[in-house]
């Protein structure tokens, strides 16, 4: 099967979108299938092909990425794609990309799938007025309505997606593949004392505190106020526990400028983008994963820290999802409070060399152990249901 994915990120940005292309692509092509990736990239002045990837020129956006592709309807670029001769065009953005993908599945008569990652509101800059948060709100609601439309199926990692759905007045089935992480890639094992050392120092992080990561795009939806706050209120110096964010985004400046007002700068350290290749050991150097959004759906980076063995602290949904992945007390914790989030940052803490290791195993074996079907073969079943269902739809 010829398979042509779109997507607006891809490596080296950091984010759980840019891992579950590069998961799901080399998943496909070691069941023997082909694959393209349109991607966007705001570090190229022209569209360039190398490795199965064509990237497009992007600029500066004041969306969840920060950039968009500079024209989606570019006749040479849509020619050089279709050319392509996809089976079926899998999009993972509602952004110009995601237009792209389906200006291309006219042009081929292809079937499309669309794998829905967020919720349809960007979640622009927290200082925002009301007015133009909606007015955004508004349009990206469309965009989000657009891929729907368009879809012949829809898939996602998460049952909150149909929820999404609902909310874009539309009534859609949702397709749940499971994802998958490279663990391979993401194990602690790989990484020595020597490495952990090493990226501590590169990192800015002292060699002997606990140390709590994120890693993600920084946007409103993460609710990375809320870990912060936590910090001040709740955490002193003395306890000698660090914050690591790695990651860039709309909140980024906010994010720190809110540091300094907390008087906490000294405690959290901004890694900003970091390169994907290096994560698995930027997650080893680590001991604890935290996530605080309320309606997100389960990120890549929530599992590759788990891959890494790091038990995860996780801001309990309104679904109640979260507790379907996280053991409480033995894979991590599930919170509600800020209250909640420190005791059982403490708990971990306070943990010895001998226990540390042990809930390390402990984790990544609650994540191996949960994989069946990889998320390449779920998805080509999608694939067929979606050709069949475009194939009834076409002759009818």
């Amino acid at each position: 099967m010829r398979i042509l994915i779109f997507t607006e990120v891809l490596a080296p940005y950091v984010s759980g979108i840019s891992s579950y292309v590069d998961v799901l692509k080399n998943g496909l092509e070691e069941l023997s299938h082909q694959v393209l990736i349109v991607t966007s990239s705001p570090r190229i002045k022209e569209a360039s092909y190398k490795n199965g990837i064509i990237r497009c020129p992007a600029r500066l956006a004041n969306n969840k990425y920060g950039y968009e592709c500079k024209s989606y309807n570019d006749p040479k670029i849509i020619s050089f794609i279709s050319s392509f001769k996809p089976d079926v065009v899998h999009i993972h953005t509602d952004t110009r990309i995601g237009y792209m993908g389906l200006l291309v599945a006219d042009k081929t008569n292809s079937p499309v799938v669309f794998t829905i990652h967020d919720y349809f509101m960007d979640r622009f800059a927290a200082d925002n007025s009301k007015l133009l948060w909606n007015v955004k709100t508004y349009f990206e609601k469309q965009h989000f309505r657009d891929m729907l439309d368009n879809a012949d199926v829809v898939t996602s990692s998460c049952s909150r997606a149909a929820i999404f759905i609902q909310k874009a007045d539309r009534k859609k089935k949702v397709f749940l593949i499971r994802s998958n992480t490279d663990t391979e890639r993401f194990d602690y094992n790989n990484s020595t004392k020597t490495s952990i050392r090493k990226m501590r120092q590169k990192l800015g992080l002292s060699p002997n505190a606990t140390v709590a990561v994120f890693a993600g795009k920084l946007t409103v939806e993460k609710n990375l106020e809320f870990v912060l706050s936590a910090f001040a209120t709740h955490l002193k110096k003395s306890d000698n526990i660090q914050l690591l964010i790695v990651g860039d985004g709309t909140e980024t400046d906010y994010l720190k400028s809110l540091c300094v007002k907390l008087k906490i700068s000294d405690m959290v350290i901004f890694a900003g983008s970091v390169a994907n290749t290096i994560m698995p050991d930027v997650y080893s150097a680590c001991d604890i994963y935290v996530c605080s959004s309320d309606d997100g759906l389960v990120s890549m980076s929530f599992l590759e820290a788990m891959g890494c063995g790091l038990p995860v602290l996780v801001k309990e949904d309104k679904e109640k999802i979260v507790n379907k992945m996280i053991k409480h007390g033995t894979n991590g914790f599930v919170f509600s409070k800020k209250s909640e989030f420190v005791k059982y940052l403490k708990t971990l803490s306070m943990m010895n060399d001998n226990d540390r290791k042990r809930i390390r195993q402990i984790v990544r074996d609650s994540l191996v152990t949960t994989d069946n079907n990889t998320m390449a073969e779920q998805y080509v079943k999608a694939y067929e249901i979606a050709l069949a269902k475009y194939c009834r739809k076409r002759f009818k």
